[in-house]
């Protein structure tokens, strides 16, 4: 409430300096226009100002959170292409890597992205933090059902799951695919 009134104040005030100025631009005398133009200019200057400001702050923010995306999938495909998921990897027990989604939850909780420009963004990131807590939800499962198995069936049963042609990861590195694309053509 209270930015809404400072807002409405600011812009009232100058809504009306500037209708001043208009006016006393257009009653003064013709070569003592200098003042009243000058004024009406400053006054023009100042109301462009805040809402160039404001755009540049908001494009700005939605740079960052950008880069901080890339970053963040970027350094999501080296896990998955890294040891820990390869097919040909080590078949033993093991604590596998976590993705992370912290840049994605920072732009789409900080309103760094556009509602109506973002839209196919933030539908595109909201499925790709759905995976992400799915795979790591998964993970630990998997983890916890393969450390408390006494026999090393159950992680030669994962990594053929992990890898097969139908599994979820696969699923996964496909919507990895597909937000790197979109997010690097930004």
């Amino acid at each position: 409430m209270t930015r809404v009134a400072i807002t409405a104040l600011t812009f009232g005030a100058l809504a009306v300096a500037m209708a001043l100025g208009v006016s006393w631009l257009v009653v003064s005398p013709p070569g003592e226009r200098w003042e009243p133009a000058v004024n009406s200019l400053a006054l023009l200057a100042g109301i462009t100002g805040i809402f160039a400001e404001r755009w540049a702050s908001q494009r700005e923010q939605r740079n960052q959170a950008l880069d901080s995306i890339r970053l963040e999938m970027a350094r999501n495909r080296e896990t998955l292409d890294g040891e820990a998921f390869n097919a040909t990897g080590s078949r033993a027990r093991r604590v596998y890597p976590r993705l992370v989604q912290s840049a994605v939850d920072t732009a789409l909780s900080s309103g760094s992205l556009s509602p109506h420009r973002d839209a196919d963004l933030i539908d595109l990131l909201h499925r790709w933090r759905t995976a992400v807590a799915s795979v790591n939800r998964r993970l630990e499962l998997t983890e916890m059902l393969v450390f408390t198995s006494p026999s090393d069936e159950k992680a030669e049963q994962f990594h053929a799951a992990l890898h097969s042609a139908t599994s979820f990861f696969q699923g996964v590195r496909t919507l990895l695919d597909e937000t790197q694309a979109y997010v690097s053509s930004r």
